[in-house]
């Protein structure tokens, strides 16, 4: 199958060697990477591989049959937009992961000018990857992700292509919105961003599993009881953060977040927490993963008041505003 992977950093990458290793024909469009060029990866991939790059959105959707959005949030409405032109009835656009219903977007977008789009929607990424000194570091690839589909015959259709990719990792479960409500990344970054938020300002090498302590572990567990709470009022069950761990970790003895952060440390140290306050823990998933989640429970009249103080509390320490960074915002709640 011809694939393009849109985005070059680590998980885009990863994506990349995981379709090739499984046979497929695979190009790569990114801003940041420059030319084609040979990776090496560790951990749960090992080896090199050589990444064929495409010039722009034309050529990416010229060439695939399915792409796979692995951009960081902030780039992923001028990314749709210059592809939106190019895409075809037949493509499959997949969201890896679902943050700020950009598939909604994309939907929308596409419907404007007549035309229609299949899409595919994961609640979290396949890889967890990061780049060091020698190349990529994939930590992780992860045993369940869950999945919804747009435009498609049925759901079996969906899955059987993200299988056909990436392997039997997705359990299907059918509505995008549930989608975005199951995405746990953004309320685990903003314990473990705010707790060690000088670290990260001062550029200190941290242990992200590691530094996930017992008071961090509770603050995850109690943003866990709101998203659960408003997940529930949209009429969904999702899973729980004691769930995920388990799922993307298998092995695990279950306990609490902080007891479990601690086994996934000491079974494989080495994935760091960000150096940099020019972090996805705090540029993307506060304004595209928790602003969003917010909004909607402030549209059910019960705001969800742990959530809200974080962003507040990050908003001080930075001067942002983040619900005006978040650039599709208010046409996806729109179509919501």
């Amino acid at each position: 199958m011809k694939a393009t992977v849109v985005g070059g950093g680590p998980v885009g990458l990863t994506y990349c060697a995981l379709l090739k290793q499984a046979g497929h024909d695979v190009r790569l469009w990114s801003q940041s990477r420059s030319g084609s060029g040979v990776e090496h990866f560790t951990g749960e991939i090992e080896g090199d591989h050589r990444i064929e790059q495409v010039a722009g959105a034309e050529e990416a959707a010229a060439f695939a049959e399915v792409l796979v959005m692995a951009r960081c949030a902030q780039g992923n409405r001028a990314a749709l937009d210059a592809l939106v032109p190019h895409l075809r009835p037949e493509q499959v656009v997949i969201f890896s992961a679902e943050l700020s219903y950009a598939s909604v977007y994309l939907r929308g977008a596409i419907a404007a000018q007549g035309r229609s789009v299949r899409t595919v929607s994961w609640s979290t990424t396949v890889p967890t990857a990061q780049r060091n000194d020698g190349g990529i570091r994939v930590g992780t690839l992860r045993d369940t992700v869950d999945m919804a589909s747009a435009g498609f015959e049925d759901a079996e259709e969906a899955t059987a292509l993200c299988v056909t990719l990436f392997g039997p990792r997705f359990r299907y479960v059918g509505d995008v919105l549930r989608i975005g409500l199951s995405n746990l990344n953004p309320q685990i970054h903003l314990a473990n961003a705010i707790a060690n938020l000088t670290r990260i300002e001062r550029g200190e090498s941290w242990e992200n599993y590691e530094c996930i302590t017992p008071a961090v572990g509770r603050l995850i567990e109690d943003l866990d009881t709101e998203r659960l709470a408003l997940a529930q009022s949209y009429g969904f069950e999702v899973r729980s953060v004691h769930d995920h761990y388990l799922m993307t970790f298998p092995g695990l003895t279950p306990g609490t977040v902080s007891e479990m952060a601690g086994q996934v440390f000491r079974r494989a140290p080495g994935t760091l927490g960000p150096r940099s306050l020019d972090t996805r823990y705090i540029w993307e998933d506060v304004p595209f993963g928790l602003v969003p989640l917010c909004a909607l429970a402030r549209a059910k009249g019960a705001p969800m008041e742990l959530h809200e103080a974080g962003i507040r509390l990050l908003a001080g320490y930075l001067g942002a505003d983040f619900r005006a960074k978040n650039d599709m915002l208010s046409e996806v709640l729109e179509a919501l």
